[in-house]
């Protein structure tokens, strides 16, 4: 029998394929060759390595092609080395014959090794993997998403696969295979990177696996943020953040659009959100392939399966999506839907961050339950505006919302870029708006404190004239021959006062007798030269009827202050005058001998001339309206020159934009917009909840 021959028999011996009377011939053989045991040896270990990885390809699944794993080409190498190492030895003892047939044999089996260690670029390989469920994520019309763990990588990733009633749909599994394509092809930042498609080995079922980010949505940031907002914390910072969110989700559909993906589902739902600032877009299964765009032609499942099978396949598809639905895409007019249906999708986005509620959320009247109806008012009524619901939102948020959501198509941004670039620029004009605004707050501080601290100075002053020695020398004296002399020494102390105050109208020392009052002394300033100082002569000092100033101080303690205005510095009697303000600060005087009541002692402060000269020497050119506790206008100011200074108007006619911070103003101290940015306010109380100065100013 050949060499060839017992070749042949002994690879089909190996094989399990010889019949009874070859595998007589073969085992006489091998009992009377030693060459031909040596063959048997190595075709064995040669077979034996390649059974070895097609079974442990068997095992995990990825099936054998003709080309050996990793595993078999290591063993076959080891084999064949083992086999090459036997020859040299025996050949080198004289035990082997240079000519013999089975060293070609061996030749050519290394020869394999090589090749399978070298196989072509473009040769297709089969991997295998494994994915352990864990929990289920969440569950939709299509499909059900698990948190699962590849044990390959040892990572945690997201398995989505058809839900039950998917299934049983072939156009479901069409829509499936789509939708991983098309997330496979978005190969960007903020769009979920895709890791495998595949089947079930042991259902057949699709499946695709994906990075995991989390249960955290941008749905779920909003309500958080709101949350705080009613929690009364300082937000603002949240709203930024929000801001960046919607910044990255416009960079992702617009990197879509750039390749003829049309999203057709944005909504907060199907934007995802880590711990660290990743933002990914979700959910591409409604996704419109424009068919003149770069992925039509790239993607094998049927990139142009209909609107309809789109749209309508499963129960449940639509549920919580109208919301935020465009009015062509309500309307059903699904040929009209382009990159401008999602550009009225991020304007409903950008709305929900703004008010905290979806578009329509408000728009569908009470008791539509029917979808239909509810997708009749979203396409045939008006679009809403943000500032319906939130009246602090920014003006130019609300325009920039109120634009990417017009109803019309063609009046919304012309591009995703161009939405994007408008809020980036409101928000980079916001910090330096902000800045602006910190230091119109403190110029409304300084106004206030300066203001403040000359009443105290005022306050003090009052106090300090009501106990020098001629108020009470007059007391005693009254009419006698002295108290011409007591009067004399009174006014040089008075005189000398108003010389050191300019903004000082005058001093009186009155008598109060039951309803009446007599001036003792008074000395004012000229109404028409004002460095002229004069003492009003015994026979000019005014009787009359006590007002309500002497009136109130009457009761009060010795020393207490009382302030109050009046509308004219020239007068006590607060309805003799509308044409300017004064403020009267008074104590009463208490006779030392018998501690009983006796009279006042007032100044009259020129508050006009006070507020001329504080607006006049400011530098910032912000708009500033000084208004008194009846929010008559005292002063107005813009462009550093006085342009109002009268009572006949009110704020609400001159300034209208200060009406949100005059009605603060009325119970707080101070009004900060912290929403525009635009308006500081801020009231000095005189009298607690009476009497009271306010400034108003706005960049």
């Amino acid at each position: 029998m050949t060499d060839k021959r017992v070749s042949q028999l002994i690879s089909k011996s190996i094989r399990g394929k010889l019949t009874s009377e070859e595998s007589d011939l073969v085992k006489e053989n091998l009992e009377v060759s030693e060459e031909s045991k040596r063959f048997a040896k190595l075709s064995k270990l040669i077979q034996g390595s390649v059974s070895h990885g097609a079974v442990e390809a068997v095992a995990n699944d990825s099936g054998v092609d003709g080309t050996l794993s990793s595993e078999s080409m290591r063993r076959m190498k080891e084999s064949v080395a083992k086999a090459i190492e036997e020859q040299a030895r025996l050949s080198e003892a004289g035990l082997l014959d240079e000519n013999q047939q089975y060293a070609p044999t061996i030749a050519r089996a290394s020869d394999l090794t090589k090749n399978a260690s070298q196989s072509p670029v473009g040769e297709e390989r089969r991997l295998s993997s494994r994915f352990r469920l864990t929990r289920r994520l969440g569950q939709g019309g299509l499909g059900n998403v698990w948190l699962a763990r590849d044990e390959k990588l040892n990572r945690s990733v997201a398995i989505k696969e058809l839900n039950s009633d998917a299934l049983e749909s072939p156009i479901a599994w069409q829509r499936f295979h789509r939708e991983a394509e098309i997330t496979g092809h978005l190969e960007h930042p903020n769009v979920v990177p895709l890791y495998q498609f595949g089947e079930d080995a042991t259902t057949g079922e699709p499946f695709y696996a994906m990075r995991f980010v989390g249960k955290r949505t941008l749905a779920d940031a909003i309500v958080e943020h709101y949350d705080r907002v009613e929690a009364g914390e300082d937000c603002s910072l949240g709203l930024h953040r929000l801001l960046s969110v919607f910044l990255d989700v416009c960079q992702a559909i617009a990197y879509a659009h750039s390749r003829g993906v049309i999203h057709r589902d944005i909504n907060p739902e199907n934007v995802a959100l880590d711990n660290f600032g990743q933002v990914i877009v979700l959910d591409w299964g409604l996704a419109k392939i424009l068919e003149d765009g770069e992925l039509a032609t790239k993607l094998t499942s049927n990139v142009l399966l209909s609107d309809s099978a789109l749209t309508n396949t499963l129960q449940g598809d639509i549920v919580g999506t109208p919301l935020y639905m465009a009015p062509e895409q309500a309307a059903g007019d699904l040929d009209s839907v382009d990159d401008k249906t999602d550009i009225y999708g991020l304007g409903a986005v950008l709305f929900s961050i703004l008010s905290g509620s979806a578009p329509h959320q408000n728009s569908v009247p009470d008791g539509e339950s029917v979808l239909s109806d509810i997708l009749k008012t979203i396409s045939e009524g008006e679009t809403p505006r943000v500032r319906q619901f939130k009246k602090c939102v920014p003006f130019a948020l609300d325009e920039i919302c109120a634009k990417a959501m017009a109803h019309k198509p063609h009046l919304r941004f012309d591009a995703v870029t161009d939405l994007a670039t408008a809020v980036e620029s409101w928000m980079a004009g916001q910090s330096q708006k902000k800045a602006s605004y910190d230091n119109l707050r403190m110029e409304g501080r300084e106004l206030r404190a300066e203001l403040q601290s000359s009443v105290r100075d005022l306050e003090r002053n009052v106090r300090f004239m009501s106990t020098l020695p001629p108020i009470q020398e007059l007391i005693k004296v009254q009419d006698n021959e002295d108290c011409q002399a007591w009067r004399d020494r009174l006014s040089t102390i008075f005189r000398g006062l108003l010389r050191a105050n300019p903004d000082y109208q005058n001093v009186v020392y009155s008598r109060v007798d039951g309803d009446q009052f007599s001036e003792l002394v008074r000395v004012e300033r000229h109404s028409q030269d004002a460095t002229s100082i004069r003492n009003v002569p015994r026979t000019r000092l005014r009787k009359d009827e006590v007002n309500e100033h002497m009136q109130l101080l009457e009761t009060r303690q010795p020393e207490e202050v009382l302030t109050s205005l009046v509308c004219d510095p020239m007068c006590d009697r607060s309805d003799s005058c509308k044409e300017s303000v004064g403020l009267v600060v008074g104590v009463p005087v208490y006779n030392e001998v018998t501690e009983e009541f006796f009279g006042v002692v007032m100044i009259n402060y020129n508050v006009n001339q006070f507020l001329r000269r504080q607006l006049g020497r400011r530098n910032s050119s912000a708009e500033v309206v000084v208004a008194c506790d009846v929010f008559h206008i005292m002063m107005h100011s813009r462009a550093n020159q006085i342009v109002e200074s009268t009572l006949t108007k009110k704020v609400a006619v001159e300034a209208p934009q200060f009406l949100s911070a005059v009605d603060t103003l009325q119970t707080e101290l101070e009004f900060i917009d912290e929403d525009n940015a635009d308006i500081y306010g801020a009231r000095l109380w005189l009298v607690p909840e009476k009497h009271g100065i306010m400034y108003l100013l706005k960049q």
